[in-house]
């Protein structure tokens, strides 16, 4: 493929992403990147994605197919040795930081191959079109291989309810839900992290920070 089309094709793909309503901008790694294999990541990333949505949505997750809507992009890093994946999504809760602790502290938890809260990256997003060329800049070399469909969930599949039209009781089954998945202390060292990561972020202005570590 040439590189005019392959450019034509990610500008199409920044376009569409600038389109959907997303405010999270995630990074999940693994405790090893080169030697996890992409099976394996792959199993894991599909099963902490369908915890998210039972988390968020109990049983309606199965049911009616109501799932956290998300787009994810594999990478593999500088030397095309260290898989790792991106993700943007809309913060199904009306606390975005609190959402971003929640997801970096379940896939801290996932498995002993997920990594460490302070090596994910998961922030409130800032600049959108920063973010898009950020979670596309492998296209040119890995093309469409890089758009995770099997992990990414479109809003046009799922209806969920907006956070501030849900009963009272639903939301306690939803604060209990994220209680079971996430303890206070796990929260509370996630926004640990999500502060030094922001204070980080800010100092250098530059997503490749995700990066490191």
């Amino acid at each position: 493929m040439g590189f005019e089309q392959r450019k034509q094709e990610r500008q199409a793909l920044v376009q569409h992403l600038l389109a959907q309503d997303w405010n999270v901008f995630g990074t999940l790694k693994f405790v090893n990147g080169r030697t996890i294999g992409r099976n394996t990541a792959d199993k894991l990333l599909r099963s902490y994605w369908n915890k998210i949505d039972r988390v968020i949505y109990g049983k309606a997750a199965e049911r009616q197919n109501t799932r956290v809507p998300r787009w994810c992009f594999a990478h593999e890093g500088s030397d095309h040795e260290n898989f790792h994946v991106h993700f943007v999504m809309p913060s199904p809760l009306q606390d975005t930081e609190h959402m971003c602790c929640v997801l970096n502290a379940v896939w801290a938890q996932h498995h002993a191959q997920t990594a460490p809260l302070a090596k994910n990256w998961i922030m409130p997003v800032q600049e959108r079109g920063a973010v898009t060329s950020y979670v596309t800049h492998e296209y040119w070399r890995m093309g469409s291989d890089t758009i995770s469909d099997n992990l990414s969930w479109n809003a046009e599949h799922s209806n969920p309810q907006p956070q501030h039209a849900l009963n009272e009781h639903y939301t306690q089954q939803q604060t209990q839900r994220i209680t079971g998945a996430a303890s206070p202390l796990w929260l509370q060292q996630a926004q640990q992290a999500l502060n030094t990561q922001q204070a980080q972020y800010e100092a250098s202005g530059d997503l490749q920070i995700v990066e490191r570590g």
